[in-house]
């Protein structure tokens, strides 16, 4: 499990984001993520990576065709077409905004452990903060039970308000007992939303 405190950003630059191909120019960022059906080649991501000075590539599947796998893309997540910014909010933990959080190094950490990833979340809405935590981590937990397997998990909390420390350990204590084997490769980042009395969870893991 990897989490710290969440100081360490200076400036603007998203550490992820999302890019098309009908972009004239690319915003720099450390993580360039891209639609894969989007006709990207090897010289456009190339071409990509150089502009927009990313470290590394992430592709985004949002259907089930295939696609070449290139040495180039760090990682591929799957995901539903109206999840492509979620994933991209996930992944730029720049914009984490409370004390629970990880950096890129971490995120290139969580690539390392497979190729193939799926995004998945959960959400409640109501008055009682404890319940909100504990319904959105079950429902997040049930998703959660067929891969009990994965290398390696990415989970990120968004609440109104700071998270407290009792809120964290209540859903990292019912992940962390679903996938117990692989302690060492969760991380967690939190962050603050402006949809009042909600909270939410997503995720992204690896596929076996």
């Amino acid at each position: 499990m990897k989490y710290h405190m969440d100081d360490s950003y200076i400036d603007d630059t998203p550490s992820a984001f999302l890019y098309q191909r009908i972009m004239n120019c690319y915003p720099k960022s450390a993580i360039g993520c891209f639609i894969i059906n989007d006709d990207w080649d090897e010289h456009a991501l190339l071409e990509l990576k150089q502009e927009s000075e990313a470290w590394f590539l992430v592709g985004l599947q949002i259907d089930d065709s295939e696609f070449e796998r290139l040495d180039i893309i760090e990682g591929v997540v799957r995901c539903q077409p109206d999840e492509v910014k979620d994933v991209t909010e996930l992944l730029d933990v720049n914009a984490a905004s409370t004390i629970i959080g990880i950096d890129v190094v971490d995120i290139k950490s969580l690539f390392e452990c497979g190729n193939l990833f799926q995004f998945i979340q959960a959400s409640a809405t109501g008055e009682s903060e404890s319940d909100l935590i504990k319904i959105t981590t079950h429902k997040l937990v049930d998703q959660l039970l067929t891969a009990r397997n994965t290398k390696a998990l990415f989970i990120g909390m968004e609440s109104v308000q700071s998270l407290p420390m009792e809120a964290f350990a209540y859903v990292a204590d019912a992940v962390e007992g679903l996938l117990s084997n692989i302690g060492e490769y969760i991380y967690y980042r939190s962050s603050m939303t402006d949809e009042p009395k909600s909270f939410h969870l997503k995720a992204i893991y690896a596929l076996a």
